[in-house]
């Protein structure tokens, strides 16, 4: 799980979901992209090329379609593999967030403490900022000391009903 290889192909797509539109995108080792929008599609896309500058891209809405099924509508007992790539913190502080169940919350110290560097809750929430993979890997579970949702990579109002449809 290092930093991206220099040859990648992704397959991406557009697929419309209970929580607006999403772009996703899967490598050969999984999932490595998902984010959400409601209506600018070239947003989405920039990101996903900044995300992965050396990769080639290959479009294929129906293969977003099955995925979107697989994630959102089937209850598959066979998890979809995910392609995370980051530093090492990041990675920790992703494998944190696949901790955290649904419909419950934590803060950005509480993920610090979790692993092991309690004074290091702004560089969590760095971390958790940069997560590419939306909804999969559950940044939309951390919320703030205070209780109020903070923010969100893709909004505060997707955040919302990401965390209603959980309870």
């Amino acid at each position: 799980m290092k930093n991206e290889p220099a040859k990648i192909e992704l397959e991406w797509g557009i697929s419309e979901t209970p929580f607006g539109k999403m772009l996703i995108a899967r490598s050969l080792k999984g999932i490595a992209h998902l984010s959400f929008f409601e209506t600018d599609e070239a947003d989405s896309y920039q990101q996903l090329t900044h995300d992965w500058p050396t990769a080639t891209l290959k479009r294929n809405d129906r293969l977003a379609a099955e995925l979107t099924r697989q994630i959102f509508q089937t209850r598959s007992k066979t998890p979809l593999k995910l392609d995370l790539n980051g530093t090492e913190f990041q990675l920790q502080v992703w494998k944190a967030l696949l901790e955290i169940p649904s419909g419950k919350t934590s803060t950005y110290s509480q993920l610090a403490k979790r692993i092991g560097k309690p004074t290091a809750a702004r560089a969590v929430g760095n971390a958790v900022g940069k997560n590419r993979i939306a909804y999969l890997v559950p940044c939309h579970r951390v919320i703030r000391e205070d209780g109020t949702l903070g923010g969100f990579r893709w909004g505060t109002t997707c955040k919302s009903k990401l965390l209603a449809q959980e309870k």
